[in-house]
């Protein structure tokens, strides 16, 4: 029997993306998933956006081939209670030959949300309502 490593016929994209702002609100813990698809070492980005359209804080990893991405995130002048937008964009090659694998975004609202309790955080790829009754 052989078990597979990888996920065959599985497109490159976010499985999970998970946010979670720390109580100084300053600073965003931030984890992403992807599959596990052989010969693929996508460019991750994530931005987080002040109400006004313009970048705050970004993150640009190259080349990532691992299936879990931990980093965090520095905000400058965070303004507790505000509702940023984050961008996460995967893309392989650079320049005029990059290739856009897949894109998601979604509302942060700038406020501690405590994991260890469960408390939902922000992301795409999570029930939240399922984190919050306990399960694994």
């Amino acid at each position: 029997m052989e078990i597979p490593l990888f996920e065959a016929d599985t497109p490159m994209r976010f499985d999970r993306i998970v946010l979670y702002p720390y109580p100084d609100l300053k600073r965003i813990w931030t984890r992403i998933w992807l599959p596990a698809v052989e010969g693929h070492a996508p460019h991750v980005e994530i931005a987080i956006l002040n109400p006004d359209g313009s970048e705050n804080c970004s993150v640009y990893m190259m080349a990532r081939r691992d299936q879990r991405i931990e980093t965090t995130l520095h905000v400058r002048d965070p303004q507790p209670g505000t509702i940023y937008r984050v961008v996460a964009t995967l893309t392989t090659g650079l320049g005029d030959k990059a290739v856009e694998l897949d894109r998601r975004e979604f509302d942060l609202l700038l406020e501690f949300r405590n994991p260890e309790k469960r408390e939902p955080g922000f992301g795409v790829g999570v029930d939240w309502n399922e984190l919050g009754q306990g399960a694994p």
